[in-house]
């Protein structure tokens, strides 16, 4: 499986750029429960010419993107996008039914969707287990610590757990495309590659 991105540079803004956004999310998600619009545009914003280039430049030095095929740069662009909306769409679709049941916000859709874009369909779904534990975890400690008293009130919010899976992911995924642990014999021999 490819690489999340061709190089460091574009990695460094894909990642860092929406992690900067979600930073921008948290605090505004924290302070008053909602999270602005422009904020998902702006990461939607910056999903679709990733994946575009992403996949001009990976296509061009002839690897393969997602579903089209290596060896072509305006395939490989058309690629990109497939994947960005792929994972548009991955995101609607999980948290749509959860905005229906009013368990969520239209701005935690619209933040999750314009991140999955950025990530594609696969990794979406893997912040989305991340996030998962993250929120377990911080309403836990949340619960431990009103017990003690050392807190009144605790407002958890979406992006704030969805900042912290979104860090550790993107940790994950460089770590992973700079080869800076190799795998062990038993990953390397299941074949685990670059989910995308």
């Amino acid at each position: 499986m490819p690489a999340f991105a061709p190089n460091l540079v574009l990695e460094g803004l894909a990642l860092g750029g929406t992690a900067a956004c979600l930073a921008w999310a948290a605090y505004h998600d924290y302070r008053a429960m909602i999270i602005p619009k422009v904020i998902s545009f702006t990461i939607l914003g910056l999903a679709l010419p990733f994946h575009v280039l992403r996949g001009a430049l990976l296509a061009g030095s002839g690897q393969s993107v997602w579903l089209l095929g290596g060896g072509n740069p305006i395939l490989g662009a058309v690629d990109g996008m497939l994947l960005a909306f792929a994972g548009l769409l991955t995101g609607l679709a999980i948290f749509i039914p959860l905005w229906i049941l009013k368990a969520s916000g239209g701005g935690d859709v619209k933040v999750f969707a314009a991140t999955a874009a950025v990530l594609g369909p696969t990794l979406a779904v893997f912040l989305l287990l991340i996030t998962m534990v993250v929120v377990m975890v911080w309403t836990v400690a949340i619960m431990l610590l009103k017990a003690r008293g050392a807190i009144a009130t605790s407002p958890l919010g979406f992006a704030p757990p969805l900042l912290v899976a979104f860090l550790l992911l993107g940790s994950w995924i460089h770590v992973r495309d700079q080869n800076l642990i190799p795998p062990t014999d038993h990953v390397a021999r299941m074949g685990v590659g670059h989910a995308r």
